[in-house]
Parts: C-alpha cells; structure tokens; sequence
C-alpha cells in the first residue's frame, strides 16, 4: 500500500511577489491610459489586454489564496505556472512592442510616458519569469 502525495497543489503563501505583480500591473494601465495612441493598434491592444487582463487575474488569484487559506484548501501549482509564464510572455512582449513603436516619436510628455510604460513592463514580466522559476522549484 502506497501513499500518495498531492505535488500537483500547493500551500503558497500571499507573497509580495504577487503584491509586486499587481501593483506594476496597476502601474502599466495607469501609464497607458495617458499614453493611448491610435497610431499602432495591434500594440495597444496587446498591451490593453494584457494590463487590464492581469489586474483581474491577479486579484482573483490573491481572493482565492485568501479563500483557500481560510478553508484549508490548496492552490494548484500548474495553475499559478500556467498564469505566471503567460504573464512574462505577454509583459516582456507588450513591452517591447510598446519601445519600438514609440522609440523615434519626438520626445513629448506622452512618449515619456510611453517609454516609462513599456520598460515597466518589462521589468513586470521578469518577475513574472522570476515567479515562474520559484513556483516550479517549491516542493510542495
């Protein structure tokens, strides 16, 4: 007789990594907002998506920690891999998306913001990537 262990969910606590998360998320739709432009649509809704997207998301996540550790329950790995490695593509893609199409515009409070908005970024998705790796080495 075997006993088997659940590695597929794990215990993790409310971390500041996804505080971090949220708040540069928050950050980057507060900076779009002023530096919208209609000139390369694909890049701004890419972007819109992915903002606006992952304040939702990791609002939910945080709700379900805090529901999970009031009930004993588990939040599973795969999920939080899942979202965490989709965020870093889609964080450090919008971001550079976001410098090339604003990196030869004449330098204007919009284009600071734009370029603030897009490094940002960036910097969010490799701590998305960061979370990744940590959650896939936890042990349980």
């Amino acid at each position: 007789m075997t006993t088997t262990s659940n590695n597929e969910s794990t215990r993790t606590p409310l971390s500041v990594v996804k505080f971090l998360e949220l708040s540069l998320a928050i950050c980057c739709t507060y900076f779009h907002f002023y530096s919208f432009s209609d000139d390369d649509l694909v890049t701004e809704f890419l972007a819109t998506g992915t903002f606006c997207g992952y304040v939702i998301i990791l609002t939910a996540i945080m709700a379900d920690w805090i529901a999970g550790y009031l009930m004993k329950a588990n939040i599973n790995k795969r999920i939080m891999l899942f979202y965490s490695l989709l965020g870093s593509a889609l964080f450090i893609t919008s971001g550079v998306f976001i410098i090339q199409s604003w990196d030869r515009a004449f330098r204007t409070r919009t284009r600071d913001l734009a370029m603030t908005k897009g490094v940002v970024s960036i910097i969010n998705g490799v701590i998305f990537f960061m979370d990744t790796i940590f959650t896939f080495r936890q042990k349980k």
